[in-house]
């Protein structure tokens, strides 16, 4: 439970007192309205374990979905730093390229490379800002050597700006793949929790029904579905496990 947040904890939580309600106090339940109806105890057993078993389900495929949700949103860290860090280490190169250039060939030639703007921030656009380097490095070819004997070659300036340019491309792959993981591990919990908010209300409220006409007025104000139980902020009232006397 230790990946579930505390909505969650708690909707299943009051779905858990719920089933040990029906399943402590279903035979007693039973055996009173068989008295009063054509229906045999057995039936009435089978309402209330049908209705436990169900709901229990519906709790566990809500607390499977969240922790699913959670290990997802956990894998996303590592992901988004080793994208920020490959984003760093491009824009790194391409300051060391702007000043070799600017060096070898003047501020003027910076345009010639689609040098002459400061690179994007954001990976995804610093992504598509060097793509346009790494062609026009292709496209203008030279070899510069400067008076201190230095030289710049746009063909290796190129090859070194591609293999930082791919490793960036990687690691935004995965960035964009892991929202989309996440994306669908919402969806699957969002339709998790909606089911269970069906199952829970219908199962309380035909149990609070079955409480009241067995004369449990107490377990039936117990297991009663409220606004604050579904939203997951109120994990519900203890349910004595002992077999209560019926009221009035």
């Amino acid at each position: 439970m230790s990946k579930v947040g505390e909505q969650v904890q708690n909707q299943i939580r009051v779905s858990d007192k719920v089933v040990a309600s029906a399943r402590a106090h279903g035979a007693a339940v039973a055996e009173i309205l068989a008295a009063r109806s054509q229906a045999t105890k057995q039936a009435y057993a089978s309402i209330f374990e049908s209705l436990a078993d169900g709901l229990a389900r519906a709790a566990s495929e809500l607390g499977k979905a969240e922790e699913d949700l959670a290990a997802e949103r956990a894998d996303d860290g590592p992901v988004r730093a080793s994208r920020d860090a490959a984003a760093t280490a491009l824009a790194t190169l391409l300051g060391l390229l702007r000043r070799t250039i600017e060096d070898h060939m003047g501020a003027a030639a910076l345009a010639t490379y689609g040098l002459s703007t400061e690179s994007p921030r954001v990976p995804a656009k610093l992504l598509q800002y060097t793509k346009t380097v790494a062609r026009l490095l292709g496209e203008h070819p030279v070899v510069v050597v400067s008076p201190l004997g230095s030289t710049f070659n746009a063909s290796v300036a190129q090859q070194s700006v591609i293999k930082q340019c791919n490793q960036l491309e990687a690691a935004v792959g995965d960035d964009h793949r892991e929202a989309r993981e996440l994306e669908t591990a919402l969806a699957a919990r969002d339709r998790a929790a909606a089911a269970w908010s069906d199952v829970y209300q219908g199962t309380a409220s035909t149990l609070e029904g079955l409480y009241r006409l067995a004369g449990y007025r107490d377990l039936a104000e117990k297991v009663r579905p409220t606004q604050r139980k579904i939203r997951g902020e109120d994990e519900g009232a203890e349910i004595e496990g002992a077999e209560p006397a019926p009221e009035g």
